[in-house]
């Protein structure tokens, strides 16, 4: 839930899997990584649907990318 924006998301089973991973501070490659043998699908596959999913978290301003 996002107070300041007045909205409710919720997660399927995969988005809730990398929503725990931003915890850590990993690339996008290395959640691929992690749910690629988690839920055994193609990496290439995986790698751009994470990418999507994660702009589609910037956009909505639930994460921020940080850099090093």
């Amino acid at each position: 839930m996002d107070l300041d924006q007045g909205k409710y998301f919720s997660l399927n089973q995969s988005a809730t899997a990398i929503w725990e991973l931003l915890e850590k501070p990993l690339t996008a490659d290395e959640i691929c990584d992690f749910l690629s043998e988690e839920y055994e699908v193609d990496p290439g596959q995986c790698g751009k649907e994470v990418e999507e999913y994660l702009k589609e978290m910037v956009k909505l301003k639930l994460v921020v990318v940080a850099t090093l």
